[in-house]
Formats: C-alpha cells, structure tokens, sequence
C-alpha cells in the first residue's frame, strides 16, 4: 500500500516543451519511479480561481523557468492586479495558490530571480501576499554563475509554508568556494562547500 502511494500518488508535475518532458519522465523511471506522473501541458494554463483543496499539495521543490514572457491568454487565469508577463511572478503565485492549507500547511522551496525580490509594482503586491499570508521564513543567495551557461541571472532560493504569516526572515548567502571565481557547468557548486 505505501510502496503502491509513493510510485503513484507522491511526485507530480508539468513540463510544456517536449524534450524536457521526456527527459523528466526517464529521469524518473530510471530512479525506480514506476509511473511518474509528468504531465505535458503548461502549469500555468489553469486560472488560479479554479485550484481547489483538492488540487493542493504538502511539498513543492521547483526551479521554474524565468526571464521568459507567457502569452497574453495565461494572463487571464491571474488576478487582475497581479498579471504580468515575468514567468517567475506567475509561477510563483501558483505555487502559492496549490500549497495545502491548514491543519496541515503545506511548505516550499523555489527558485527565484533577483528581480522577485526587489521588483516594486506587480513583485511588490505578490511579495507583499507572500508575507502576509505564509511563512517566508529563509533566503538563500546564491554564487553568482550557478546556473550557467543557461543563465547569468542572480537567484535566490525561497523556503516558505502556509503555517501563518511571516515574523522572522532567516537570510543565508552561499559564498564563493575558495580558489573558485564563479560557478559553471564545468566548475559546478559541489555538495560539500553548502
């Protein structure tokens, strides 16, 4: 029974390009995951309204995709206050939207760009959500060239529950190995130096 829930009810997700789907699903199977449970589609092509407490979930661990716009159709399913064409605002709303609510608060840890926690305007209104109404309780900054060479863009990591709102902000910035400039996919952040 709890082998059966583990392959089947545990790991879910969304890929929208092809490839990266296909990888995901053989990336899975060939961890033992028997039926994973990727959907082709784009995670943000459902309105926010509509997510219900059936559709939410206890863990959610993405690094979505930002720097990129959505097409203007994907806007309509966003409050209208908070619709705007950066990739990371929007999916950072529905991770928002899908985390289980209480008795038992559902918790995450998101990848974001600078620009999520600086950004004044729409980033402000969708900071100021993320505050009041979970518990943004750690920062992580990390080394500047991580994700290179498919970005140079400054990231964060945002750890965060809907267990009430957010009283403490614990930040942590990951420095620089020693002997380490930058991070690259050939000099990449290894295990040992978090």
């Amino acid at each position: 029974q709890q082998r059966r829930q583990l392959q089947q009810g545990t790991i879910l997700g969304n890929e929208a390009k092809p490839l990266p789907y296909l990888l995901a699903q053989m990336n899975l199977l060939l961890h033992g995951l028997e039926t994973p449970r990727i959907e082709p589609g784009n995670s943000l092509a459902v309105a926010l309204r509509e997510i219900g407490d059936k559709d939410r979930v206890d863990v959610i661990l993405t690094n979505p995709p930002f720097g990129g716009e959505e097409e203007r159709g994907i806007l309509s399913n966003f409050p209208e206050d908070k619709q705007t064409s950066e990739t990371a605002l929007l999916f950072l709303q529905l991770i928002m939207r899908k985390l289980k609510r209480a008795p038992k608060p559902g918790r995450a840890a998101v990848v974001v760009p600078n620009g999520v926690l600086f950004g004044d305007g729409i980033a402000a209104r969708i900071k100021e959500e993320l505050l009041r109404e979970f518990n943004l309780h750690t920062i992580v900054r990390l080394p500047p060239g991580v994700f290179e060479p498919y970005t140079p863009i400054a990231t964060n990591i945002l750890f965060f529950d809907r267990a009430g709102t957010t009283s403490d902000v614990w930040f942590y910035e990951q420095p620089i190995g020693d002997g380490k400039k930058k991070y690259s996919k050939t000099s990449p952040l290894l295990f040992e130096e978090l």
